[in-house]
């Protein structure tokens, strides 16, 4: 996945809560774009979750971001 994409997902306004799926079938909720950031050059997904836990995730390896419905 491009790291454009996800910055427009995460710069949506209002924000829209998404699921990124992994090609292990790992699926990861970002929940705001408050609790996620992607490296300055792209290459890196982090994903705060809200038992403090994070997800690190290749940018590359994402197939697929899919917003969740209202």
């Amino acid at each position: 996945m491009a790291s454009d994409h996800l910055k427009k997902l995460l710069n949506t306004d209002p924000f829209r809560p998404f699921v990124l799926r992994m090609p292990s079938g790992k699926t990861v909720d970002v929940t705001h774009s408050d609790f996620a950031a992607i490296s300055p050059m792209g290459r890196t997904l982090i994903v705060l979750h809200e038992d403090e836990s994070e997800s690190v995730l290749d940018v590359v390896l994402i197939e697929a971001a899919e917003v969740k419905s209202a």
